[in-house]
Formats: structure tokens, C-alpha cells, sequence
């Protein structure tokens, strides 16, 4: 294939993203699949037409990838011919089961490079319920362009049904993202961003987990059904967090931390892969594409610490790391590896989603579940919030994580938080993980 006049450059990310598929992962690791849960009646024509008007907003999202000479690139395509299937599943005897069965097979057909990477389907579960599933790889779109354009297809409908103008468009173009990070590595912020995280990468041997690293036979994308941390909690939570003066996801990342040294044999400290927005200015917010990062989130937890003194040692630290988001630091991390590919670290993901509240669709409310995260190395923990709720999903096949129910683990981490809240002045030495059983297995 020659290069054409449109052609472009791929993100550091994107070329990560690239090259982790083409070295031997799955054609569906990294499908980021979603559904948008409507629970009114709406009309599908309309529905699709609000799809249609968005796909041709969103530019990063109609990207089409090639290679030539052994470069990869990427061009915008103009007219795509996006897949939006409809489904009528009134009459099913399970139709929520039936509309996961039939999104799980769209989630593992791969999609080629060539693009569009986007497809749709729309499901009638009920005469006045509809699930909108949607799946994109994660190549064109990460978390907060998933909530950029659901927002804004539940925006252009409700204009579309009321006979009103659509609101102006605002998403920024595949272009002006590919400057934007461009200049960023052209930029003494780069610098800087590289000087700190070449000081503070963590120590190149990864967590001593006390069991096998992966489950196998098991999938390393599929998301677990939610489960919502109970709401009292979550208000004790936030009563700590005004105490302490620090925020509800420093305390959530704390438990966490304290629930994977519980497992790892080692010293005191403890490694997270921490994913990032990477979206600091207000122009970053603007684009639907690939944008997001992982860094490494180093905390020491010291038997000696109290609850207080750790929490407050994860929040300084997470807003050190966000301080310095947007650099690449798997260009550091892999020590010049392959052109950008990522390699697994063995790590548990902690991925703290904002609020991901969704518009109504007209006067239908509507809210998201996610059905894959995209490529998980070894084991991640999402939290979703939805408004005053908060939930804990589960994605990956690494052990020993993996071994239990989104549920068992959301068990285990709000026993923590308990303990936590009830007397932040205690050590993190009195404060057990494992019950007697597992200590004993241990």
C-alpha cells in the first residue's frame, strides 16, 4: 500500500496498543465493549440516526490503520459503514441472557485494522427497556472517550426527538490529537515528567504473589458483573476522607494496596498499575480517542504505619504520579523494548473511573456497564462510580485474584475499609487480610 496525503502517525499509546496485538495477543484482547442500559421507550430510527451524527463528530473514532515499509499509520475514514444490528428480544424467555450472549459474540469477532474499529447493536429487552451495546477497539477509544460519546449520542437524540437544534459539536480532531501529543514530547514538561519518573520507577523484580501468576483456561478481558459497595460504607468512607483531607479514591487505593500485600510475599512495599486519564487541560478533554496511560503507583506499607498515616501516604503519592500522568513511562519501564509495546508487569490494576453518569436518552434514564476493560496484563480492580454509588468490577486471569467472585473480593476489600474507618490511629500490623484458613494454606 503506497502513503496517501492522509496519512498520519500513530500516539505512543496507540503504537503500544498496535504492537501488543500484533506480537501474539488475541485479535479481541483489547475490544472495549460496552452496554448503555436504557430504561424507557425510545425510537430505534432515531436512535441510530443520533449514532450515525456522532460517529461522524468523532474523527479519532473513524480511524483506519495500515503499514507501509514496516510503518504503521493511520487516516481518518470519511463515510463508514458502522454495523448497528437491532435485536427485538421481547419474546425471549430471558432477554437480558440472550442480549450478553449475542454482545459476547460481537465482542470476540475481531474487527480488521483497516476500520471501522466500531460496531453497534441495539436490544428491546422490554416494551419500554432497551440495552445499546456498543464495542470499540481500544486502539480508537479508552474510558473517558466511552463516556464522551455515550453522553453525547444520549445528547443529539433527545434534540433529534424534541425537534431542537443538535448542540454544537466539541470533540476535538484526530489531528489535533496527534499534535497535541507531539508537542507534549517536544515540550520541557516531557522533560520534567521523564526526570521524575527516572527516579521514582519501582525495583525491576515484580510481586511475589504466594500462589501460581495464571488462572488457566481463563479469558484476560471479560469484565465481571458489578457489585455495589455498600452505600453506608462509602459514607463512612467519605466521613474519613474529610478528616484526613484526602480524597475518597487514596482511601479506596490504600485497601487495595493493603488487600495485594496480603497475598504477596515480600517487604513493605507495594506496586500498583494505576491507569491515568492523561487528559490535564481542557483541550485533552475534548478528544473520544486513545488518549489514557498506565504508571506505576509505589507505596510503602509499613506494619508500623497507622490507617491515617498510610492514607495519607497514598494520597500524596497518587497526586505526585498525576502530577506527572501524561509521560509514556513504559518507554522507561521496558528499558527501550520494542517501539512502544507494553510489557506485562504483573502487577494488580487499581483503575479509579470518574463519575460516569450518563444523560438521559429524551426522558428515558440511562446508565453503563462495561463488558470488557480491553487488554488486562495480569488482574485489575475498576471501581465505577454512578452518581452517590460505587461499584467494583473485575477483569484478568492472574492468580491468585482471579481465584474469587467479584463479590468475595468486594467482601474482602469493604472488611478493610471497615477496620479502616472505625480506628484510623491503628497499625497496619493489627489489621489481618486472610482469614485462618488461608494462612494456613500459605
Amino acid at each position: 500500500m503506497k502513503l496517501d496525503e492522509g496519512a498520519l502517525a500513530l500516539t505512543r499509546g496507540q503504537l503500544g496498543i498496535w504492537f501488543s496485538q500484533e506480537t501474539g495477543y488475541s485479535e479481541t484482547d483489547w475490544q472495549l465493549c460496552w452496554f448503555v442500559v436504557i430504561r424507557g421507550a425510545v425510537d430505534p430510527d432515531l436512535i441510530e440516526r443520533a449514532i450515525r451524527h456522532v460517529v461522524g463528530e468523532a474523527e479519532p473514532l473513524r480511524a483506519g490503520f495500515y503499514e507501509v515499509d514496516g510503518q504503521v499509520f493511520q487516516r481518518k475514514i470519511d463515510d463508514p459503514n458502522v454495523e448497528i444490528a437491532r435485536y427485538d428480544l421481547r419474546c425471549s424467555q430471558d432477554p437480558v441472557r440472550e442480549a450478553y450472549q449475542l454482545a459476547s459474540s460481537m465482542q470476540r469477532t475481531p474487527m480488521p485494522w483497516a476500520g471501522p474499529l466500531i460496531r453497534f447493536a441495539l436490544f428491546r429487552t422490554r416494551p419500554a427497556e432497551f440495552r445499546l451495546f456498543i464495542c470499540a477497539h481500544h486502539i480508537v477509544i479508552d474510558g473517558f472517550g466511552s463516556a464522551l460519546i455515550t453522553n453525547r449520542i444520549a445528547a443529539v437524540y433527545s434534540a433529534i426527538v424534541s425537534d431542537a437544534p443538535v448542540p454544537p459539536a466539541f470533540f476535538g480532531s484526530l489531528q489535533d490529537l496527534i499534535s497535541c501529543e507531539s508537542e507534549y514530547e517536544a515540550s520541557s514538561d516531557y522533560w520534567e515528567d521523564r526526570a521524575y519518573w527516572s527516579e521514582n520507577l519501582p525495583l525491576e523484580t515484580g510481586p511475589d504473589y504466594r500462589l501460581a501468576q495464571v488462572a488457566p483456561g481463563r479469558d484476560s478481558f471479560s469484565a465481571a458483573a458489578p457489585v455495589q459497595l455498600d452505600p453506608s460504607l462509602v459514607g463512612q468512607v467519605d466521613a474519613l476522607c474529610q478528616v484526613l483531607g484526602v480524597r475518597r479514591s487514596s482511601v479506596i487505593a490504600a485497601a487495595c494496596a493493603l488487600l495485594v500485600r496480603g497475598w504477596c510475599a515480600g517487604g513493605s512495599e507495594v506496586v500498583l498499575d494505576f491507569p491515568v486519564s492523561r487528559r490535564i487541560n481542557a483541550q485533552l478533554k475534548t478528544f473520544p480517542g486513545m488518549v489514557t496511560g498506565i504508571v506505576p503507583l509505589v507505596l510503602t506499607a509499613s506494619p508500623g504505619s497507622t490507617v491515617t498515616g498510610f492514607c495519607e501516604h497514598v494520597d500524596t503519592r497518587i497526586r505526585e504520579v498525576l502530577r506527572h500522568q501524561r509521560f509514556p513511562v513504559q518507554a522507561l519501564e521496558n528499558n527501550g523494548g520494542r517501539r512502544g509495546a507494553r510489557q506485562p508487569t504483573g502487577r494488580v490494576a487499581v483503575n479509579l473511573f470518574p463519575s460516569i453518569t450518563i444523560s438521559p436518552f429524551d426522558t428515558a434514564p440511562a446508565s453503563v456497564v462495561y463488558t470488557t476493560f480491553g487488554r488486562v496484563d495480569h488482574f485489575g480492580l475498576f471501581f465505577i462510580r454512578d452518581g452517590d454509588q460505587l461499584f467494583l468490577s473485575t477483569a484478568g486471569a492472574g492468580q491468585p485474584f482471579s481465584d474469587f467472585d467479584t463479590s468475595d473480593l468486594a467482601r474482602r476489600l469493604q472488611k478493610l475499609l471497615v477496620a479502616m474507618t472505625a480506628d484510623p490511629g491503628q497499625r497496619l500490623s493489627s489489621i489481618d487480610v486472610l482469614d485462618t484458613a488461608e494462612h494456613t494454606h500459605l
